[in-house]
Formats: C-alpha cells, structure tokens, sequence
C-alpha cells in the first residue's frame, strides 16, 4: 500500500511544478526544507540512533537528492513532462550497477534490460532533438535527476537499515535544502517567492509528492531493495503522460511514445532481473 500511495503520489510533482511557476532551485530548497521542518519533531525521537556511518549516508542522499530536484525540475523548462518524467525514471536501472558495486553483480536479464533502457534513452533523445534544440539539453538534466536518484535510493536503502522513515528523511531534506541554497547562492538565484498562487501549489507539492512520495518511498527502503523501490517509479511516466495531456494538453507524438516504451520496458527487465 505504502509503493502504491508514493506510486500515485509522485506522478503529480511534474503537473503541480510547472503550475507553480516558480524556479527550479525556488522548488528544490522550499520543498525540502519544509518537508524537513515538518518531520523534525518526529526525527528527534530517533536522533540518539544516528551514528557518524548514519550522517555519512544522509549527507550523500541529501546532496544527491538536491541534484535530482534542481535538475530534474529545470528539466522540465526544456523538454515536455512526458520525456522529462520517462528519463528521470530511468534511476531504477541505474541503481543496479550501483548495487552491484557494493557486491550484488547482476544477473543476463539485467544486463538485456539495461541495454534496452539506454537504447530507449538515447532513440527518444535522438527523436526530441529533431523538434527542438533546447529539448536536447532538458534531456541531459533528466539523466543528470536520475543518476542523482539513483544514488539517493542507494544511500537510503543503506541508512533505513538502522534509521527510522522519519529520523533519515527529516536529515536527508535538511542537507538537501542547504545544498540547494549553497548552489543558489553561487549561481546568484533568488529562492523567496509573494503571490498566493504559488504558495498553494508549493504547499501541493510539499504534501503530495514530497510527504506521500518520496517519504513513502524511504519508508519502503526498509522492507525492499533499492531497485524494488525505483520499479514503483516507473507508474510515474504514464501517470504524468496522461495527466500532462489532461491538464497541460501536451500530446505524445508516436516516435516519442514507441522510444519511451522503449525506455521503460528495458527498466522493468532490468530491475526483474536484478
């Protein structure tokens, strides 16, 4: 129930987002440090557990995650929701090699599936450069959000083994809000934000696909492998394809959809075969 609930959950971060109008980095820091302040008080009743291997860990899936928010969001700026959504999820493959550096080598079906994704990966950056330059670059900071996602999955997976949901998260969105304002400050972007609007839509976001997304997802990390956990991902293209056609009428054209399934069946078999 909890995959299910993160499953339909992050398939509105893309929708809610671009209805926001704010920037990328605006939406990455807000997002995490309110979702860190609001588990905080449940995060300290756990805060005598953490040891020095345990922050280790939620520094690296707190910059990490930082990474994936700042570049999978600005993604969406270049390239439709649909193609943005599909590339990021590829992090379930990605956390297959990752895995198997930490000593679980993969299996043949594995190794097909990875393949099929790449292919899919580059047919469907290949098929959206062809309609716009620009697409092509939003393309990349998808695959740069899921490389990052990937290593967050990892780092959590390994932190939830003594951590509870709310103690990990709460330190993994701390470090992910000061790395995103680090980053802000250096590139000179503003972070606040006045209007209604955009508050209500941030508030969206915070609770749906932050809190019942990604927290849900952690939660999981405990029960399930990382890469179990990234194939729930995979209902988030569909459900973001059909609900960016719905609320933002941006249509699929059939090169894109046949790359993208693709893209996502070579996922499914590798994380089956994983």
């Amino acid at each position: 129930m909890a995959l299910a609930g993160a499953g339909f959950a992050i398939s509105w971060a893309s929708i809610l987002i671009i209805l926001s109008g704010l920037n990328p980095l605006s939406i990455a820091f807000w997002r995490s440090l309110l979702t860190s302040l609001i588990l905080m008080p449940i995060a300290l009743r756990g805060i005598r557990d953490v040891g020095l291997r345990d922050l280790e860990l939620a520094a690296v899936g707190g910059v990490a995650l930082a990474i994936h928010f700042m570049s999978w969001i600005a993604s969406l700026q270049y390239t439709p929701v649909a193609i943005s959504v599909t590339l990021v999820s590829t992090y379930a493959a990605f956390t297959i090699p990752i895995e198997y550096l930490l000593g679980k080598p993969p299996s043949r079906l594995t190794a097909v599936g990875g393949l099929a994704s790449m292919i899919g990966v580059a047919s469907l950056m290949y098929v959206t450069w062809g309609f716009r330059v620009g697409t092509l670059f939003g393309d990349a900071l998808a695959l740069v959000g899921s490389i990052s996602g990937a290593l967050y999955f990892t780092a959590g997976r390994l932190a939830r083994a003594r951590l509870s949901t709310a103690t990990y998260s709460a330190l993994v969105y701390l470090t992910a809000s000061l790395t995103t304002l680090a980053f802000s400050r250096i590139m000179g972007v503003g972070l606040w934000f006045t209007g209604l609007r955009p508050l209500i839509y941030l508030a969206l976001i915070v609770l749906g696909p932050t809190l019942a997304g990604h927290t849900l997802l952690n939660y999981s990390l405990r029960y399930f492998s990382a890469s179990a956990v990234a194939t729930v991902t995979l209902v988030e293209p569909v459900g973001s394809t059909i609900l960016a056609y719905i609320i933002l009428r941006q249509p699929v054209s059939a090169p894109e959809a046949l790359a993208m399934a693709v893209t996502l069946i070579g996922v499914y078999l590798a994380v089956k075969g994983g």
